[in-house]
């Protein structure tokens, strides 16, 4: 029998408590500036934590309650690991409140929000971890869905948190085929060197096949307001994208590899939907090319740097200096690439928009890593928990109009295209 899982509900402040009060022990615990807290906060009725087992419930209600903090624990219908997706009944709401959310809303932004916590994902990861080991990568499968579904239980847009809800065991038998692709073509490779060719052309033929179903079975089984997201990219596209477009980068001695890396986030961004409603990817191939350019301008000059610096110094010196280059050029990669991908993002009238800023993202890589190696890979957890912490932080959403009712239709249209289009010859299988 499945172990049952519990949800947290906010109520408000305890009877004896402010609300200024409560509501800065709320933003203490979940690592909030006063500004995320209060909306989240202002509205009593909302889930604050999912998938828990008692243990951890129970922790939390207490944990909260120190803080004036009053919440509700509720056993969940499902256990977290199961495929079908949960439906939440929304919150009660005043009707007053209700009424408003119904009539015609203009345009506002709305900020992501993460409220993970270190130590709280250090104890899952450690687990996962743990028990990987002793099944021998077996549970790794589940150890995948319990990461996914922290971090996106834990993450709000418009006070709802997305869900996962990937069936551990399609994952495995995907892993297993992997496994023992890997098993034939090492041992092809070692007995004939023929045998080993068309191993890696039988892997150059089936990597775009691959790729689909992947971003395919993430897609579906992730979801906002109960609605799955969806991934219709073919495999000719994939190959174009993720085969021939970088082949070419390599004949032309990487002129061409801005573009293939350009056409690979066409191929992701553009080929994904929530619902049944496209997203669309206006990103030009033209701020990519900026982007490589700039970063391979500064990693020549801190490389030229770093080796006259080895030579009239130390190596050791120019070694370090090289170790600040990567975290730096990487910094500015990730950021300026991240900025173009986000803001190129529309759905309907809906985009989402970005302003990572290249000085805290770079604060953050460095410390993280020296932090990691200073543990012993130990601060891991709250590495990862920190990185989606700042990438929630300064991404966030343009919503036009009503969500909740955009989200109704597409639910009803979600349902309405299940029940008309059967999966029998869809392979579910997550690689």
């Amino acid at each position: 029998m499945a172990t049952p899982t519990y949800k947290i509900i906010l109520l408000g402040a305890m009877p004896d408590v402010t609300d200024v009060q409560a509501q800065a022990g709320f933003a203490k615990i979940f690592n909030l500036t006063p500004e995320q807290a209060a909306p989240l906060f202002a509205k009593p009725g909302r889930i604050l934590k999912s998938g828990l087992t008692h243990e951890q419930a129970t922790n939390y209600v207490n944990k909260l309650a120190r803080v004036g903090v009053a919440c509700e624990m509720r056993e969940e219908a499902a256990p977290a690991a199961v495929s079908a997706p949960p439906v939440t009944p929304p919150p009660v709401e005043p009707a007053s409140q209700a009424k408003e959310q119904q009539s015609p809303a203009g345009p506002r932004n709305v900020d992501f929000v993460f409220t993970g916590n270190g130590f709280e994902y250090f104890k899952i990861w450690i687990v996962n971890i743990l028990l990987s080991i002793v099944t021998l990568g077996i549970y790794s499968a589940w150890a995948k869905v319990r990461n996914k579904q922290y971090f996106y239980g834990n993450t709000f847009l418009d006070d709802v948190s997305f869900s996962y809800t990937a069936n551990p065991v399609k994952i495995l038998i995907g892993r297993i085929i992997a496994f023992v692709f890997l098993v034939v073509y090492s041992v092809a490779g070692e007995l004939s060197v023929t045998a080993g060719a068309i191993m890696g052309i039988l892997l150059f033929v089936f990597l775009p096949w691959v790729i689909c179903k992947s971003l395919r079975f993430n897609a579906r089984y992730s979801s906002y307001r109960n609605v799955p997201f969806a991934f219709t990219g073919k495999v000719w596209g994939a190959a174009c994208a993720f085969i021939f477009w970088p082949m070419l980068g390599f004949i032309t001695l990487g002129i061409l590899f801005p573009f293939a890396y350009y056409k690979q986030k066409h191929f992701i961004y553009g080929n994904h939907g929530y619902g049944t409603r496209p997203f669309s990817f206006s990103a030009t191939v033209g701020s990519y090319y900026v982007v490589f350019l700039l970063t391979m301008a500064v990693c020549v000059l801190f490389a030229l740097a770093a080796f006259f610096l080895g030579l009239v110094a130390h190596p050791i010196l120019g070694g370090l200096l090289f170790s600040i280059i990567y975290l730096f050029t990487f910094a500015f990669f990730t950021v300026r690439v991240a900025n173009i991908n986000y803001n190129a993002i529309t759905l309907k009238d809906h985009a989402l928009r970005a302003d990572w800023q290249f000085g805290g993202y770079l604060w953050l890589m460095v410390s993280n890593t020296f932090l990691i190696v200073l543990t012993l890979g130990l601060y891991i957890p709250w590495a990862k928990v920190r990185t989606a912490s700042f990438k929630a932080r300064y991404t966030s959403a343009l919503f036009v109009g009503d969500m909740n009712e955009f989200a109704a239709q597409e639910h009803e249209r979600v349902n309405a295209l299940a029940e008309s289009v059967g999966d029998l010859f869809d392979i579910e299988i997550g690689f």
